[in-house]
């Protein structure tokens, strides 16, 4: 009892200190802010699960929000935020193989789903000498890269209990419901284009990876090994208010 205690103290200071230290980081940007041009960007787009997490899920909607501070010319902070919520998922597709009767069974109830909220400061870095024009519109390339606090819920539900040892099998014995929650610290780099739409007004389309430190435990009967990193790109639409 004493260890389950004191784990749970660790691990709640842990989240403590990885919130305290973005809010202080938050805090030096905004205070960055107060003498530089601001702007914000609502973005949508696509979150596209890779190196194994594509094995769990398909593509999904992605939602955010940027803070844009302009540091010069060429280079911006931004602080953003997405949401995105996996689960299209074939879990209920796939066959576990019982060694009792030598046959592959499905887990017609099985889902899975798993929301992802997350929290990135980067840097935006413009090449003007590489600019082009296509009509009368002038694409602005960049890169960026950054650091974030990644926070996930997975949850896995309905698979059959594989480990059964009479015949007939019990489709009704089930696995328990898995949950899991956590924060991770994460990196992300990425490229894209900016171009002017009026003089309020640009729009912006990127594409960047994501890799978080952390990891979704193995389902091994059903083929699904353990995935570590958290890897996934977001191909992002945005819409960039100057004010």
């Amino acid at each position: 009892m004493k260890t389950r205690f004191r784990f749970m103290k660790i691990s709640f200071n842990s989240h403590t200190s990885s919130l305290w230290y973005l809010f202080i980081l938050s805090n030096l940007f905004l205070l960055q802010s107060i003498l530089a041009q601001q702007s914000f960007s609502i973005i949508t787009g696509a979150g596209v699960p890779i190196s194994g997490l594509n094995n769990w899920y398909s593509s999904t909607p992605i939602i955010g929000l940027q803070y844009i501070i302009d540091n010069n010319e060429n280079k911006k902070t931004i602080i953003e935020c997405h949401y995105q919520l996996f689960s299209d998922n074939s879990l209920s597709d796939r066959e576990f193989y019982w060694v009792v009767d030598r046959n592959n069974y499905k887990s017609p109830d099985a889902d899975a789903n798993m929301d992802w909220i997350d929290f990135i400061i980067k840097s935006r870095i413009y090449f003007p000498d590489k600019s082009r024009s296509i009509g009368e519109k002038q694409l602005s390339p960049f890169s960026s890269y950054g650091l974030g606090l990644y926070y996930y819920n997975h949850k896995v539900s309905g698979l059959i209990y594989p480990g059964q040892s009479k015949k007939p099998l019990d489709t009704e014995f089930q696995l328990s419901p898995i949950t899991d929650k956590r924060y991770a610290w994460g990196a992300n780099i990425g490229i894209g284009f900016e171009t002017a739409i009026n003089d309020k007004l640009n729009l912006i389309v990127d594409i960047n990876y994501n890799a978080a430190i952390g990891y979704l435990r193995p389902f091994e009967d059903w083929g699904l090994n353990e995935v570590m990193p958290l890897q996934f790109l977001t191909i992002g639409l945005g819409f960039n208010y100057n004010y």
